[in-house]
């Protein structure tokens, strides 16, 4: 039987949900995705419903890009690969040598596909989160009616949504490659694909739902500021996350423990970590623990995500042909742009042409 993606080659750098989703999406129509990790293993190799889930299909190496040796030997893959995946920070794959300069000077019709939380670009760029924090700075928590914490998605929407965004433009990249030769650069974020879902849904924020549980894990969840306001904290097994946290806050006490030690501890830590966070407002939250590099982002409604920079610098919010604000593709392209936001037809409206009139 003939696989749909049989002749093509996939190189998987990444870290982190987004980027396993897109390969094993491809994996799955019968892609040869070589999965590179680092020395001891990827990170989510601690979580087995991630592994069982996100890593069928696919080939192991391990490389260590540290090492001008292993470096070398992902620019010999490169040479050979249709495509590169990659969830690094901004910046740092070109550090390791794996960037996109690097690896298209060796293969000019690559497709190399980076997927993170905000994007390459704009004033969130350097920001860090999980799928929490994301959808917190794009407006797609919600807020019950009667009161309570907002809520976020039960499921992964921006890990699962963004790693099949990914994988929908690495398609149509490849398919322009094999036609013209030239490769591209793929930016996809997370919050920028959640902002397109977000802002065409004009009751967002209002719809009714059961006020939020205390996390089981301290330092992950939604917590209340003194103002009212809520912020998302995303310290998962980061480790130095909460060291530094803790260090910021006055709960010393509570630093150097696993996530392991933090979860059984709950019940004590919590109570002392939610009256710190609620003696300051919101945005000093920000102000405090944003330039620390903290995984926290602020639980915006949906006017103040259509109207953040962040999304406008980025262009998945832009206007239309008549000045109205419009959603505008979420995914950014280096040698390709997708089209500007465009003026929809009448009913009828140039269809007579047909294809290719």
């Amino acid at each position: 039987m003939t696989e749909l993606l049989a002749d093509l080659k996939v190189l998987d750098l990444s870290l982190w949900q987004p980027g396993h989703t897109a390969t094993q999406l491809l994996a799955d129509l019968g892609a040869d995705v070589l999965k590179v990790e680092p020395p001891g293993g990827d990170r989510e190799r601690v979580l087995p419903d991630r592994v069982a889930n996100f890593y069928g299909h696919k080939r192991s190496l391990v490389l260590d890009l540290k090492q001008a040796p292993d470096r070398a030997r992902l620019l010999a893959l490169a040479a050979q690969a249709d495509v590169v995946v990659e969830g690094y920070r901004p910046g740092v794959a070109d550090r390791l040598g794996a960037g996109y300069a690097a690896l298209s000077a060796v293969n000019p019709a690559l497709v190399y596909c980076s997927i993170t939380g905000f994007g390459q670009t704009g004033p969130l760029a350097d920001a860090t989160g999980h799928d929490h924090n994301y959808q917190a700075y794009a407006g797609a928590f919600v807020k019950p009616p009667a009161g309570g914490a907002p809520v976020g998605s039960g499921a992964l929407i921006g890990n699962q949504g963004s790693g099949m965004a990914a994988a929908f433009a690495i398609l149509a990249a490849v398919h322009c490659a094999r036609r013209t030769g030239e490769g591209d650069h793929i930016d996809v974020s997370t919050a920028d694909l959640l902002l397109s879902w977000v802002a065409p849904a004009g009751t967002i924020g209002e719809a009714p739902q059961a006020p939020t549980h205390r996390p089981e894990t301290p330092g992950m969840g939604v917590y209340a500021a003194g103002d009212g306001g809520h912020v998302v904290l995303g310290v998962f097994t980061e480790n130095h996350f909460w060291d530094l946290l803790c260090d910021q806050l006055g709960l010393s006490q509570f630093a150097g423990l696993d996530h392991a030690a933090r979860t059984a501890r709950a019940t004590e830590i919590a109570p002392a970590l939610e009256a710190r966070l609620a003696s300051h407002t919101r945005d000093q939250l920000m102000v405090m623990l944003e330039p620390l590099g903290l995984p926290i982002a602020p639980v915006l409604s949906r006017a103040e995500a259509l109207a953040h920079p962040h999304y406008w610098v980025r262009g998945v919010m832009a206007r239309g042909p008549d000045g109205d604000r419009r959603v505008a593709h979420p995914i950014r392209y280096l040698r390709h742009p997708a089209r500007a936001p465009g003026r929809p037809p009448a009913v009828g409206e140039r269809g007579e042409r047909g294809f290719g009139g």
